[in-house]
């Protein structure tokens, strides 16, 4: 194969995966701004999908299909991003009663903010009209234990310490394996508002969007052992 002829396979190549990727098709007359939750109603719009979650009276599996084939047809257009742990206990869209379309999820062991993750929101911000960010942290969270410990991780988990330590400055009296679980908690809890500080240090394009009104940050706790989602104030 000539090297023009391999360029011009892998431009398309590319431009196939993106188109993949963005809400680039839309419907006559539709706009491509989001899912359908408003930038103002975000919060409420999650704690009544948390409280519907809570009832037994879910809401978001009676309308998948049509969610399935409107997305496919012209795209992803996610409202509300959410950054949160990938402990196996808490299905994000399930405990939010959300489908498929509306939330842009970014999990990792810790709910830790890495580069990959800010400039997925970035590209959600910019591409998706996605226009909040929820940083949801989670009671006996392990990463944090393991971090509240402070005994070195082999291979690569110990990174998930290192992105943990700094949100336990100032609340962490001494490292500890006996922790108890208000101890746990309060070290979750910073972690959340360390994590969305991050957010912000991180990523110029993330922190101006805050500044301009186009994209509101906020933290919150899920509880493990009830199904509760708290936010932080």
């Amino acid at each position: 194969m000539k090297f023009t002829t391999y360029t011009k396979a892998a431009g398309l190549i590319v431009a196939l995966v993106l188109s993949g990727c963005a809400a680039t098709k839309t419907a006559p007359g539709q706009s491509l701004s989001s899912s359908g939750i408003s930038p103002n109603e975000a919060r409420a719009e999650l704690v009544a999908g948390n409280k519907r979650f809570l009832d037994g009276g879910m809401e978001a599996h009676a309308w998948q299909q049509s969610s399935v084939i409107k997305t496919g047809t012209y795209g992803q257009s996610p409202s509300v991003g959410i950054l949160a742990c990938a402990d196996s206990r808490i299905p994000v869209e399930i405990i939010f009663d959300q489908g498929v379309g509306d939330l842009f999820v970014v999990r990792v062991a810790g709910n830790i903010d890495t580069p990959q993750g800010n400039g997925t929101f970035e590209y959600g911000l910019k591409a998706l009209g996605m226009h909040s960010i929820v940083v949801l942290g989670h009671t006996k969270c392990g990463a944090v234990v393991a971090t509240i410990a402070g005994k070195p991780l082999p291979s690569n988990m110990g990174s998930l310490a290192a992105g943990i330590q700094p949100a336990l400055k100032g609340v962490l009296p001494a490292a500890t394996d006996n922790p108890s679980q208000e101890l746990i908690t309060t070290c979750c809890e910073a972690n959340v508002r360390y994590q969305m500080k991050k957010l912000r240090a991180d990523s110029a394009v993330l922190r101006d969007a805050e500044k301009a009104g186009e994209l509101v940050i906020l933290g919150a706790m899920y509880d493990v052992d009830t199904g509760r989602v708290t936010f932080l104030d």
